[in-house]
């Protein structure tokens, strides 16, 4: 999808919507891109916003995103917002002219992705959907090996994020305790692996999808019931490929990260390119390029600096509409089917 670019300025000016952890690293990574500048912020909560506005120096503030929508001088928008609040901010940030970067999860379903796609081609500006993880050097380096047959047809993919966290109610963030609102170990902790497994699969159509849940650690009462501790599922893609994907809040235990992709001449186990060869593994690290710039090891310095190549023209924007949708359909899916306890289709 082409957009409508405006002519952009020297620095590109943001104002970031949402002053939690999200917020707060896009601001510290947005100041240290050398083409991009917050210079407002927006948060309900004066305890977070003033926390954020004196450990930044941003030059702005403000309790209503609204005011900030309204500032002439913000060329862009970050949202950093829960998932219930972010389609109609992200609609309002179109209509008031700005180019967007979503926070992940994008959206509770799959349509609202395509409203606020509609919303930035009307509008003429710049949509682009989180995912960090996509925008690593060393990652993009891994991606184009895979695609140049580094390990063969890639068939299958395993992705395992084990947390253990204080799963202390609050009643402000009731999405993150409600099952199916984008704010259990799937969603939360697994969706940035889930979809690096997904995009450096080439991002294949997926068919279906099965999985199972675990709550006995999350107390919420509501009609929703529980969101998940643990989530475990399996989906499936055309030409048989499969992603399995393993997700927990609270675990007990240190295992840590998996992040593997198999392949018909080879593997990857982690960031590492591995064959098994006459009885022995030979293995080579795919490095990260040497960058010396102050930031660039910040988890959105590369996203942020990406979103202002797209609002330039230089680059198209990544993650698009198109691959936020699709995998927003997995997550519907896998949602459905650990609720529903059967495989569930994805229509596509």
């Amino acid at each position: 999808m082409n957009y409508t670019r405006s002519t952009p300025r020297r620095h590109l000016r943001l104002g970031v919507v949402g002053c939690g952890w999200a917020g707060q690293q896009a601001v510290q990574a947005a100041n240290l891109v050398p083409r991009t500048t917050v210079l407002a912020v927006a948060d309900m909560d004066e305890e977070r916003r003033t926390h954020t506005v004196e450990t930044h120096k941003v030059e702005r503030t403000y309790r209503d995103y609204r005011e900030l929508l309204a500032d002439g001088d913000i060329d862009a928008v970050y949202l950093a917002t829960n998932p219930q609040v972010r389609t109609p901010m992200a609609i309002d940030s179109f209509r008031a002219g700005k180019h967007t970067l979503v926070q992940k999860p994008h959206a509770l379903r799959a349509a609202d992705i395509r409203r606020i796609e509609r919303e930035a081609v009307k509008a003429g500006r710049v949509l682009q959907f989180c995912f960090f993880m996509r925008h690593f050097r060393n990652y993009r380096k891994l991606r184009q090996q895979l695609v140049e047959g580094a390990i063969g047809q890639i068939y299958h993919a395993r992705v395992c994020v084990q947390h253990n966290e204080d799963m202390t109610h609050s009643d402000r963030d009731y999405w993150l305790y409600a099952y199916g609102r984008m704010g259990g170990a799937l969603a939360q902790h697994a969706s940035h692996e889930l979809d690096l497994a997904w995009w450096c699969m080439g991002c294949p159509r997926p068919l279906w999808a099965f999985a199972a849940r675990h709550s006995p650690y999350c107390k919420y009462g509501g009609a929703e019931g529980p969101a998940e501790d643990w989530l475990s599922g399996l989906v499936g893609f055309d030409g048989g490929r499969t992603i399995q994907v393993e997700a927990t809040r609270m675990s007990h235990v240190n295992v840590g990260r998996v992040f593997q992709l198999f392949g018909k001449d080879g593997a990857v186990n982690g960031t590492a390119i591995s064959r098994f060869h006459r009885g022995e593994y030979k293995t080579r690290e795919v490095v990260k390029p040497v960058d010396r710039r102050r930031g660039s090891d910040l988890f959105f310095f590369y996203e942020i600096e990406d979103f202002a190549k797209a609002v330039a023209g230089e680059i198209e924007p990544d993650v698009n509409a198109d691959d936020a949708y699709v995998f927003t359909k997995m997550l519907q899916a896998l949602y459905a089917s650990a609720r529903r306890n059967r495989r569930v289709a994805i229509q596509v």
